[in-house]
């Protein structure tokens, strides 16, 4: 059964601006790892011991995607920098090419650690527990992204859609 508590723990912990949400993301991590726990235990049908390995490859992927996540938006604030400030189109080409690279390489990064991840989780499950994972892995998402957009979508200067952010700059 789904418990709100946790999935506001969950949200919380996502609301949060970069450095505080990685400190309180490794002080809170519990209710996050128990609800993984209880979600594959009785949804996926995993016993405890490998479920809890399950549960901690899943943190390590989340911290090294944060990392990923906040270099990426580290360089598109400068690429938005760069591209609303002063200068002709060919000065901003010139500043924006290196990072460019940078900035694709830090994604087909992000996809190989999901890769490496799922690799990773199925190799310790039966064919039918690595469906139910799927299904259940999806169905997380979609419930936090509902949250989100029911939660948090209703602030002030917040996008109406997500992904339609501010005409001006990149997302």
């Amino acid at each position: 059964m789904f418990r709100p508590v946790l999935l506001m723990s969950m949200l919380s912990l996502a609301a949060l601006p970069g450095h505080a949400q990685a400190q309180a993301q490794a002080e809170d991590d519990r209710p996050l790892a128990r609800f993984r726990m209880d979600q594959l235990q009785q949804t996926v049908g995993l016993p405890e011991e490998q479920a809890r390995g399950v549960v901690e490859r899943w943190s390590r992927y989340d911290r090294e995607q944060f990392d990923k996540t906040q270099q990426i938006h580290q360089i598109r604030r400068r690429f938005n920098d760069i591209l609303l400030g002063p200068g002709s189109e060919e000065d901003k080409n010139a500043k924006v090419r290196p990072m460019l690279d940078q900035f694709v390489e830090l994604r087909r990064q992000q996809a190989e650690l999901k890769i490496r991840f799922e690799d990773d989780i199925r190799t310790k499950l039966s064919p039918a527990q690595q469906v139910r994972l799927i299904i259940q892995v999806e169905e997380m998402q979609r419930r936090v992204v509902e949250a989100l957009k029911q939660g948090f979508g209703n602030r002030p200067g917040a996008p109406l859609r997500p992904g339609l952010g501010a005409r001006r700059g990149l997302r």
